[in-house]
């Protein structure tokens, strides 16, 4: 029988309403820290709207559009802005609504932990990484204000709890919904969207290494290509916008590969990995004035065409591979390591690398059980190897841990159950 299968026909009927308590629970969390701690640590700056995300909003409600911020919206995705626009649209400029809906958006992310983790494991795993999901600091962080961080770790959660559903029982309805959350993550931040097909090729690449669970559905063609087709007949429209916006160039969801590349290098720096100076501050500046340099000696101005800064960014990243290689492996190790900590100061990092280790050490620990009885801790662990490895090679900060991080504390909650079974032996 399909492990997956077994786990949930066997769930106790009291399950839902672990659920509800969850969603509850990491609901009153969320709201505590809009309306009280947020406002009252200073652990992390508390700029309400870095990223202009709130203004765009703004833009799209009255009517303007994204005019005036950049041909390709300066490398953002569209989606956290439209919603927040919907939102301005409908409630009129409102930016507690927009906290309300992160406050809820945050507890379902919760929710979609648990179930997860009762699926695929048991429901004890399940209660506790949804209730760890609920306090973890990196989740609770980006609540508060508008960053895009909240809405993106929903929808990839969104997508991994998909993957677990498809994986088993891979049906064309359930392609279909997979290929319709990874469109929506991918539209939130364009370096999530080759995630669902990775998790297919990795699939068969198993089952040809080990076969499967007795009596475990392959995934056909045909669900598959409906992962492949959702998606691109999301994101297509948005493309087609680019293609216009650009003159006939064409850019899948947005520009920023080559920039991402380029800050790499500034950002892995001792000075900014070893958190002596602060990377958001340090590096960023440091970043911008070795662009608009580039910009300057190509006869134009950094930022006034987003696809020619691209262009131009771009020549750069092939002088550095070509000029030093050693540079790049350098600042690609480091991110490896970045990823997991690098915040904008020495204090929150040493928080979100503490919790990312433990969360990877308990992970291990459940490894050797979850391999003796064939359950797919692999669906858990392969979004944080994707995003870890492929923003290695780019720009990897602590920031964009946090999409990974729910499914990660799947693994996590497996290897603490692991843990308090042996436990609960010993005293027997």
């Amino acid at each position: 029988m399909n492990r997956i299968a077994e786990t949930r026909s066997a769930a106790p009927p009291v399950a839902s309403r672990w659920a509800l308590g969850l969603f509850l629970f990491a609901l009153v969390a969320g709201l505590v820290m809009v309306f009280g701690l947020f406002h009252a640590q200073s652990l992390v700056r508390n700029e309400f709207d870095p990223y202009y995300f709130g203004e765009m909003g703004k833009s799209l409600a009255r009517g303007e559009g994204f005019d005036a911020y950049g041909i390709l919206l300066k490398r953002r995705s569209p989606l956290y802005p439209m919603v927040i626009g919907g939102i301005y649209y409908l409630f009129g400029e409102q930016p507690q609504v927009v906290q309300l809906l992160q406050c809820l958006l945050f507890a379902a992310t919760c929710v979609l932990t648990f179930d997860m983790g009762r699926r695929v494991f048991n429901l004890r795993t399940g209660v506790l990484a949804g209730a760890i999901c609920a306090i973890h600091p990196l989740m609770l962080r980006y609540v508060p204000d508008l960053h895009l961080e909240t809405l993106l770790t929903f929808l990839f959660t969104l997508t991994v709890w998909c993957t677990v559903r498809f994986y088993g029982e891979p049906t064309f309805k359930r392609g279909v919904a997979l290929g319709a959350a990874g469109a929506a993550a991918a539209l939130t931040k364009a370096v999530v969207v080759l995630y669902p097909l990775l998790f297919v090729a990795v699939w068969y690449a198993l089952r040809l290494l080990r076969r499967g669970p007795a009596g475990q559905r392959a995934p056909s063609l045909t669900a598959v290509c409906a992962i492949a087709v959702t998606m691109l007949a999301l994101i297509l429209p948005w493309t087609v916008r680019n293609y216009r916006a650009t003159n006939g160039r064409f850019v899948l969801i947005s520009s920023g590969f080559n920039d991402a590349f380029l800050r790499g290098y500034v950002f892995t720096k001792p000075e900014y990995a070893l958190l002596r100076t602060s990377p958001y501050i340090g590096a960023e500046k440091e970043s911008n004035a070795w662009f608009q340099d580039l910009a300057r000696r190509a006869g134009t101005e950094w930022e006034k065409d987003d696809y020619e800064t691209e262009q131009i960014l771009g020549r750069e990243v092939r002088v550095k591979l070509q000029n030093e290689p050693g540079a790049f492996v350098r600042k690609s190790v480091v991110g490896l390591f970045t990823f997991w900590y690098e915040m904008t100061s020495l204090a929150n990092s040493l928080v979100v690398g503490l919790f990312a280790l433990a969360a990877v050490l308990f992970a291990a620990v459940g490894a050797p059980r979850a391999w003796r009885e064939d359950r797919p801790l692999w669906l858990f662990v392969l979004p944080a190897l994707h995003l870890n490895l492929l923003l290695a090679l780019l720009l990897a900060l602590g920031r964009y841990s946090a999409p990974v991080m729910p499914a990660l504390l799947v693994a996590s909650a497996f290897g603490i159950d692991t843990l308090l079974g042996y436990r609960e032996r010993a005293r027997a």
